[in-house]
């Protein structure tokens, strides 16, 4: 069984506790992360909500992130933890993606489809609400910095995370 991870999935260790028993550098085709979801709990607060990261579809993008390969005696322990983790409006798509090393899978994905979607005008609307954000698992700049330092860490340059990166750190 794979998990593939495009936002806090890839650097808090979740994986560690649950046995997965590989790790891997994977692109995802279709999709681009775009962030749009709110979270009011864990990095904000329904007051004042941190975007979070998501992924859309977009026919020419490639979401490059890390999947998770657990055996599948534990697929049922997975789904539930990430269920709670993620949130009822997350959809579980199984997708096709690749690992470096050029093997093909078919990971499961959680892809947040509720109705509460951040509208952003640009980077700096997204950057306000950043710098606004804290919820129980710390501040919403701490959020994307993981991200950021995670992705810099793989080799990963995607457009969505740096630019609203440096934007927020000038």
């Amino acid at each position: 069984m794979w998990v593939f991870g495009y936002g806090s999935l890839m650097w808090d260790g979740w994986e560690n506790a649950r046995g997965c028993i590989r790790r891997a550098r994977a692109e995802l085709s279709g999709y681009r992360r775009v962030f749009n979801k709110p979270s009011i709990r864990n990095w904000g607060t329904e007051k004042c909500p941190c975007p979070t990261l998501n992924l859309v579809k977009a026919d020419t993008a490639c979401c490059c992130g890390l999947a998770f390969e657990f055996p599948d005696y534990r697929e049922q322990e997975i789904l539930k933890y990430l269920t709670k983790r993620e949130g009822r409006d997350f959809v579980l798509h199984k997708l096709s993606a690749q690992l470096e090393e050029g093997d093909k899978i078919e990971p499961l994905v959680f892809i947040y489809e509720g109705k509460n979607l951040i509208p952003s005008n640009g980077v700096s609307d997204i950057a306000e609400l950043v710098l606004l954000a804290s919820g129980t698992a710390g501040s919403c700049i701490s959020y994307v910095k993981g991200v950021a330092d995670e992705l810099r860490r793989l080799g990963i340059n995607d457009p969505a995370v740096s630019v609203l990166w440096q934007y927020l750190t000038p």
